[in-house]
């Protein structure tokens, strides 16, 4: 296999970059897509891995993480980029490559249960302007398990609708549209 040659590496990187950080700083200006805008431009990543390398895209989540709460005027957008959904996808490619698949998935509910114990912090200490459980009341004790229970849920839907793109990506859009093998 022909080895790519460090400018489109750089190049792969820089217009990745470029795109999530726009998609990200238009999260200001849509508030109702705070989670599906970091999940697109964490996505972006499993293009880097893909065309290029784990280590690129890696690079590309550290400049776009740093870049981020510079550029998009939404923070929980930018914080759930940074502590989940920009890293996960490359940890998920790679996770998906090992053999053992019950240790894989216990390692990926820990780290979407850690991400987000940090995110559920980081808003109701750091930006106390937020209440995260607003609304929850009605629930009374329940209303902490419940949103944890319901998020739960939401990871096993974002993995497999991850994993679809991932195949529609490499299987379809790779070989019909960049008509690469």
């Amino acid at each position: 296999m022909k080895k790519k040659k460090i400018s489109f590496k750089v190049a792969l990187g820089g217009i990745i970059s470029a795109v999530c950080l726009l998609a990200m700083f238009f999260s200001g200006f849509l508030p109702m897509l705070d989670y599906a805008i970091p999940t697109f431009a964490g996505f972006l990543m499993v293009v880097m891995i893909v065309e290029v390398d784990r280590n690129w895209a890696i690079a590309t989540y550290v400049a776009v993480s740093l870049l981020c709460p510079l550029v998009t005027p939404n923070y929980q957008a930018s914080v759930l980029f940074i502590i989940f959904m920009g890293y996960y996808p490359i940890l998920k490619y790679g996770l998906d490559q090992k053999k053992n698949k019950v240790m894989c998935w216990l390692i990926k509910f820990a780290v979407f249960n850690t991400a987000m114990s940090l995110f559920f912090v980081i808003f109701t200490f750091i930006f106390t302007s937020q209440d995260m459980l607003e609304g929850l009341g009605s629930f009374g004790k329940w209303a902490v398990v419940i949103l944890w229970l319901a998020a739960n849920f939401f990871f096993l839907l974002y993995e497999y609708a991850l994993t679809q793109l991932i195949e529609l990506y490499v299987k379809w859009f790779r070989k019909k549209i960049l008509r690469k093998k």
